[in-house]
């Protein structure tokens, strides 16, 4: 993987996905900053960052303003980009070690938002039955290993929460689709769902058209992604009824 580490490879990978130049200014503008994030010692955690694509980390430092309610699915960087953003934010996780150290690293700080996160690891399946990850009522996970285990109480935590209720949802943890299905009713009309890791296309090919007309997509561009050398998207979805 080292040999991806450096700028011949991100000139490659623009020049794999665009061959013009308004894509070329797009994504070289996030040239140093990638860059930067192959350097030891840089990660999401030490940079208080989102592991989302560079459009998509400058757009929530835009519109995430203190007092606002966030849900997360997956923390890390997000999280603390989040609290130091002075928002109130809602985390879920499944890695017992993971969330032990995310826990420590936000009670260590002083950030102005609050946090309140929960460990809820997956469940053994319920039934034996083929179950499709794509499909967001079978709360599966595509990773390795997971293929017997339901993420069906990790999905549905953010039920406990009134509908309309956060201004931000960020989907970047298990069984996704299940994630934005769940997600939906809790956002507010105005609010963001940011999804990550959207070139894995079946992450939305369960949304049905009543659902894709209640959005306005904000961001979708293949882009440079800190701490990883591959072009990611990050698709950043406006709640508009």
């Amino acid at each position: 993987m080292s040999w991806k580490k450096n700028l011949l490879f991100f000139y490659w990978q623009i020049a794999a996905n665009g061959l013009n130049r308004s894509y070329f200014k797009f994504a070289n503008r996030y040239r140093d900053k990638w860059a930067a994030s192959m350097k030891p010692g840089s990660s999401s955690v030490a940079d208080e960052s989102p592991w989302l694509t560079f459009p998509a980390i400058d757009f929530l430092a835009e519109h995430v303003k203190p007092g606002h309610k966030v849900f997360e699915y997956g923390g890390g960087g997000s999280t603390l980009f989040f609290c130091k953003k002075g928002a109130e934010v809602v985390t879920v996780e499944d890695n017992a070690d993971w969330f032990g150290i995310l826990t420590e690293t936000v009670q260590s700080r002083n950030y102005s938002g609050t946090w309140e996160g929960h460990f809820i690891p997956a469940e053994p399946a319920k039934s034996s039955a083929p179950r499709n990850h794509a499909n967001p009522d079978d709360f599966m996970s595509a990773s390795k290993g997971c293929e017997n285990l339901s993420f069906e109480l990790y999905a549905c935590a953010i039920q406990r929460f009134p509908t309309d209720f956060f201004d931000v949802v960020l989907v970047d943890g298990r069984a996704r689709p299940s994630c934005i299905k769940q997600a939906i009713p809790h956002l507010k009309k105005g609010g963001l769902l940011v999804i990550d890791n959207t070139e894995r296309s079946y992450y939305l090919t369960a949304f049905n058209s009543e659902q894709i007309n209640r959005f306005r997509t904000e961001l979708q561009a293949l882009a440079p992604s800190p701490y990883a050398p591959d072009f990611t998207r990050t698709t950043i979805l406006r709640k508009i009824s």
